[in-house]
């Protein structure tokens, strides 16, 4: 179902999956001037596989690029939709998606974070983990975008709970992506099941 909503004065879309469950997950994409969106592949199948199991996801898009800075905003309206159909809401982001996720994190009430493929920084923007939440990380080991090496520094200075699922693929989820994407979905599923449920 697609939907739309305000944010800095621009109308957003989003699609929605599973419009009636009661708990839900806002996912963000990656970097929107190198084709993210809500029909980004990755975010899309977990969305769909997390309302095969009664979660109510919705992939957003966001406005006018604002170097992740005004993405944040659009992350919090988002939020603030979906707040009015669900009582436990999660956060996932993508690349960009994770680390503008991350920022929007602190400022809601958020119950579980995921981070797929997550950067230390985009522009001035840092990632922030300094939230109390629970998270899960999904990275792949031979990663050259948001390299593993500093994604395990990153890991290691992330504080309260924390789980992580490594996977033998690359930023995009490219080497052997139909086995990889699943198994990266049913994880991230597992985990929203839990923490939404609490």
């Amino acid at each position: 179902m697609q939907i739309s909503f305000k944010s800095k004065g621009e109308k957003l879309l989003a699609t929605l999956y599973n419009e009636t469950s009661l708990v839900g997950v806002v996912l963000c994409p990656p970097h929107p001037s190198y084709g993210g969106s809500r029909y980004d592949t990755r975010i899309v199948k977990v969305a769909k596989v997390l309302a095969l199991h009664n979660i109510s996801s919705l992939c957003m898009d966001y406005g006018s690029y604002g170097k992740g800075v005004n993405e944040v905003e659009n992350v919090l309206d988002a939020i603030s939709l979906m707040e009015k159909r669900v009582h436990s809401l999660g956060l996932l982001g993508y690349s960009f998606g994770a680390v503008v996720a991350s920022n929007a994190v602190a400022r809601a009430e958020i119950k579980g974070f995921v981070a797929m493929s997550i950067l230390e920084k985009v522009n001035s923007l840092k990632a922030n983990l300094n939230f109390d939440c629970p998270k899960l990380f999904v990275h792949g080991r031979y990663d050259t975008v948001a390299r593993y090496s500093d994604f395990k520094h990153l890991y290691a200075e992330t504080r309260g709970r924390k789980e992580k699922l490594i996977l033998d693929t690359d930023h995009f989820y490219m080497e052997n992506y139909p086995i990889i994407i699943d198994t990266a979905s049913k994880r991230i599923c597992q985990f929203f099941q839990e923490v939404l449920s609490k």
